[in-house]
């Protein structure tokens, strides 16, 4: 410890000695064997560095050790690494953090040691070894550099900075900070970025961001494309309400302020001729949107939204056209005068479940399609001629020929009427049958030999006298 640093002591120690009462600059004078003036000045860098605090009693100073946590014990505190340098490069003093970030033993005493004696990694670097000299030698220095650390892949933020001692020497203070996970979540969040622009620039979805008053703040390629634009520019110029045919929808989300999904209609023709917006697309197309408000992390109310669309115009036609398919189809099914079945085969072709009936089977099987629709075909009409049933759906199955199916009762009754069927395979795999309730015809034909054999009795005479 050199002079000035004992005397620093002997005042501060004595000070303590008569605390709370405090002592005046004549009594410390008296104490320490010294002049007036010295004893002054000593105070006065104390007191300007925070060490001591002086109140006046008239004209008198009564000194005190200032009642505050000691330099030493915040220094020790700090989470940065720093060791302080006289003017010889030799360590004045560490904190605990420069103890522990630089793998010191806690046993080893650093204090009084030239700095580069230590051999430590960081400052074995050329470039951090010269930048000290630097500032040693009052020359052009660098005020914080990043070192990265090879064999830990840790990174380190070091400030550099001279000092001046109480005594006016000058000296270096050096800090360091591991700033290895910020720097990794600094490269995470611009890999981060990096991914959302790919995404924003390459996804074939158009995303438009926007204002609450509809002001156009920027667009990916893809909308453009899918608006028939060209640049940005034209879409700037432009408004969200404008694109969309219907103003209040969009106006709704914005009210609402959360995810949602709808569907979007845009008029490229008014466009073109209202708002003189060059697309070149035309006619009405269709999108479908996702709706999003953007809110800051500090959350409240959003004032920037953006949607991502996608033009469903051909497969909205194609459902348009679909349903009206749909709708022939059913009318068709449901209005035709013959009986249609359609089953689905299980069990490979042995057995089959009433899919679907018409009005007319309803009233050709005197069933309801409620009791029908779901249910086994041999297991609800057991009565089915079978094999041959079985069999001719099965080939039909197999070879997907269609085939005519002879008369048949679905019942054993003489009320059951008499069906004739021509069975088909659908492209669903499923089985379709055309019935047509054929039992006039089959009475007619059972009833034929015996109207003409009545004939031949009122033709020729009693029945004993015909020879049958």
């Amino acid at each position: 410890m050199n002079e000035y640093q004992d005397k620093f002591s002997r005042i501060i120690d004595l000070l303590k000695d008569h605390s709370p009462r405090g002592l005046s600059i004549s009594a410390l004078a008296r104490e320490l064997g010294m002049n007036r003036a010295t004893v002054s000045k000593y105070l006065e860098v104390l007191q300007s560095s925070g060490d001591v605090s002086m109140q006046r009693f008239g004209r008198s100073k009564l000194y005190t050790p200032a009642p505050r946590v000691p330099l030493s014990e915040l220094f020790d505190r700090l989470s940065n690494a720093i060791v302080i340098l006289d003017a010889d490069l030799h360590i004045l003093m560490v904190n605990t953090s420069f103890i522990k970030t630089l793998g010191i033993h806690r046993e080893r005493n650093v204090i009084g040691v030239p700095l580069f004696d230590l051999n430590l990694r960081i400052f074995s670097d050329p470039a951090i070894m010269r930048n000290i000299e630097r500032v040693w030698q009052s020359g052009t220095y660098l005020s914080d550099m990043q070192y990265i650390e090879d064999s830990t892949n840790h990174i380190y933020h070091i400030e550099f900075a001279p000092t001046v001692s109480h005594v006016g020497k000058p000296g270096i203070m050096i800090s360091l900070q591991d700033i290895t996970a910020w720097k990794n979540t600094e490269t995470a969040l611009k890999n981060s970025e990096k991914k959302i622009r790919t995404i924003f620039e390459t996804v074939p979805s158009g995303i438009i961001f926007f204002t609450a008053e509809g002001v156009v703040l920027n667009a990916n390629r893809a909308s453009l494309d899918i608006l028939g634009l060209k640049k940005i520019q034209e879409l700037a110029n432009g408004n969200i309400f404008e694109i969309a045919c219907y103003k209040g929808k969009i106006l709704e989300l914005i009210r609402q302020g959360k995810v949602a999904e709808t569907e979007l209609a845009c008029d490229f023709d008014r466009l073109k001729r209202d708002q003189g917006i060059s697309s070149t697309r035309s006619g009405i197309v269709y999108f479908d949107v996702v709706f999003t408000p953007i809110t800051s992390d500090g959350g409240g109310i959003p004032n920037e939204f953006a949607i991502l669309f996608k033009d469903i115009t051909i497969e909205r036609l194609a459902r348009k056209e679909l349903a009206f398919k749909e709708i022939r189809y059913r009318s068709f099914f449901e209005n035709t005068c013959n009986g249609v079945l359609i089953y689905e085969p299980i069990d490979g072709g042995n057995e089959y479940i009433f899919k679907d009936v018409n009005r007319a089977t309803e009233k050709i099987l005197q069933m309801q399609k409620t009791d029908l629709v779901g249910r086994k075909l041999f297991e609800v009409f057991p009565d089915l001629p079978n094999p041959d049933v079985r069999e001719a759906l099965i080939r039909v199955l197999e070879t997907e020929k269609p085939e005519f199916l002879p008369p048949l009762q679905y019942r054993k009754e003489h009320s059951s009427p008499w069906i004739w069927h021509y069975i088909f395979k659908l492209p669903s795999g499923e089985i379709a049958s055309f019935m047509i309730d054929i039992s006039g015809a089959v009475r007619e034909e059972a009833e034929a030999p015996l109207r003409a054999c009545g004939a031949r009795v009122a033709r020729e005479g009693s029945l004993s006298e015909i020879d049958i």
